[in-house]
């Protein structure tokens, strides 16, 4: 890309110029946010090359925070622009100046990625004049699907994808132990001492307010990225990484899993959703990786749980309901498939089957079956199915709510684009392993794992439509987009020749 831009921005910037001064003479009151806005897309422009940099560094950003503080963070801002919509504006506004998009073009999962936006779009569209803001809100459930596109077009640009995928990935590494020594102090906070967590400005939410999910499968992608080795494997031939000492995942991996079960102790204990997140991660590795490093987690579960039962302990976390013990452990497992005898749990667990299999009857079996109800109804109020403190908007199943709320056709199309993307990660998986690739190979699975954990927790809560689970998913799923389209334009250039495939120099593990 030249140093200077070509005249297609600036001629946009222009005709903005001409729309922004009309509409000043129009409205003078709104003068001031109109230059304001201006102003700060001609700062943009003028960084030129460096854009899709910050784009990239703004989310990752935000997504730490996401991570750090929960639902806080996302309220950070001034409604109805929170920094979930400055991170997509600005990323979109890479996108789309660089061009990076062309190079997604011959990306298998890009086009029923375009299905699930285009039926999200036919869905919602409709709706905003009757339900206004509201509409918009429910439309992050596919909209956020956008950062997809944002995070594998950004990082493929140009002819350093590798780099750059492999720097997003030791980026996570890096900042995976701050996750761990923060979480389970910022758990007991949430727990002990949330009045007195202040709020976030301008707004009616703490600054920290963590859910047990969303703990639990950034637990989960973690706890998968040591099992497989990979910061060992990452770091290998990296001075950064070498560089991180004591505080690198490479080091101390006692320490590290000893943090991690105190920070699952709540959300395995507590949250079944959570408790799934982590356990079907566990079987992901372990069907494709039997052999790797179990032996140290073992050995601490063996010992927690010995303790627990043998000792009878009993951890009150923020009242009497919030025990964490061997019987809460063993209770929250029952109530997956059972009933328990607990009310909060078989009752919570009761409205959820029988408001999943209305939504089933009224979309599969129904008249909504080629439109849904669309984006900005009230599900539960629509449903019947809406709570006291009437806050309930969706059925705490981020699948149903895709066929509530766009029917059996972006059902269709979502089951589709996941579908495809698991194929991928799988074939692209035994490839590498097949030639001998173990960092390309345990990447591909690391990113299957994670994306398990994302797809069991949404199954149980109100986790994709928010940003914090949304806008985490589907950077997720864009990282996982470029590393396919790596391997796939890798090994269409080593077809046909006779020596073993080799993978590019950047993924290679010595």
């Amino acid at each position: 890309m030249p140093n200077t831009w070509t005249t297609s921005p600036w001629a946009l910037l222009a005709l903005l110029g001409l729309l922004a001064s009309a509409l000043v003479v129009w409205q003078p009151s709104g003068a001031a946010p109109v230059m304001l806005g201006l102003g700060a897309l001609l700062g943009l422009l003028a960084l030129g090359r460096r854009l899709p940099g910050l784009a990239l560094g703004f989310l990752a950003c935000c997504l730490l925070g996401y991570a750090l503080l929960g639902r806080g963070f996302a309220y950070l801002g001034a409604p109805p622009v929170f920094v979930g919509e400055m991170a997509l504006a600005l990323g979109l506004l890479a996108l789309l100046l660089t061009g990076a998009l062309r190079g997604l073009v011959a990306a298998p999962p890009l086009y029923p990625l375009l299905a699930l936006l285009l039926t999200g779009a036919a869905a919602t569209v409709p709706y905003v004049g009757v339900y206004g803001i509201d509409a918009f809100r429910d439309a992050a459930l596919w909209g956020y699907g956008l950062f997809a596109l944002i995070v594998a077009g950004l990082l493929l640009r140009g002819n350093r994808g590798e780099g750059r995928v492999l720097g997003a990935a030791r980026g996570y590494v890096r900042y995976a132990p701050l996750f761990l020594l923060w979480m389970p102090v910022a758990l007991v906070i949430s727990e002990l001492y949330a009045d007195a967590i202040p709020l976030t400005p301008g707004s009616d939410v703490r600054l920290l307010d963590l859910k047990g999910g969303d703990v639990a499968v950034h637990l989960a992608g973690i706890a998968a990225l040591l099992l497989l080795g990979l910061p060992r494997l990452l770091a290998a031939g990296n001075a950064r990484s070498v560089a991180l000492g004591r505080l690198s995942l490479t080091r101390t991996d006692w320490l590290w899993w000893a943090l991690w079960f105190a920070a699952a102790a709540i959300p395995l204990f507590r949250v079944r959703a959570g408790l799934l997140a982590v356990a079907a991660v566990v079987l992901v590795v372990l069907l494709f990786r039997p052999g790797t490093r179990w032996w140290k987690p073992l050995v601490l579960v063996v010992l927690m749980v010995t303790s627990f039962v043998a000792f009878d302990v009993r951890i009150t976390v923020g009242g009497a309901r919030n025990t964490i013990s061997a019987e809460s452990l063993l209770l929250n497992i029952q109530s997956i498939t059972q009933s328990t005898g607990e009310g909060d749990r078989d009752g919570s667990r009761r409205w959820r089957l029988l408001w999943w299999g209305d939504i089933v009857n009224y979309t599969v079996s129904g008249p909504y079956f080629w439109t849904g109800k669309g984006y900005g109804i009230n599900l539960a109020d629509a449903d019947g199915y809406q709570l006291a403190n009437g806050e309930l908007r969706s059925p705490h199943n981020g699948h149903l709510t895709i066929l509530a709320r766009s029917g059996v056709p972006g059902l269709a199309a979502w089951v589709l684009l996941q579908g495809l993307f698991v194929f991928g990660l799988l074939r692209a998986y035994r490839r590498a392993a097949a030639a001998g690739q173990e960092l390309w190979a345990r990447l591909n699975l690391w990113v299957l794992a994670y994306w398990t954990a994302f797809m069991v927790n949404a199954a149980f809560d109100v986790f994709l439509e928010g940003p914090q689970g949304g806008i985490w998913f589907w950077a997720l799923f864009g990282f996982g987009l470029a590393l396919l389209e790596l391997q796939r334009r890798h090994w269409k250039r080593q077809a046909g020749r006779p020596a073993t495939p080799q993978m590019p120099a950047p993924l290679e593990v010595r």
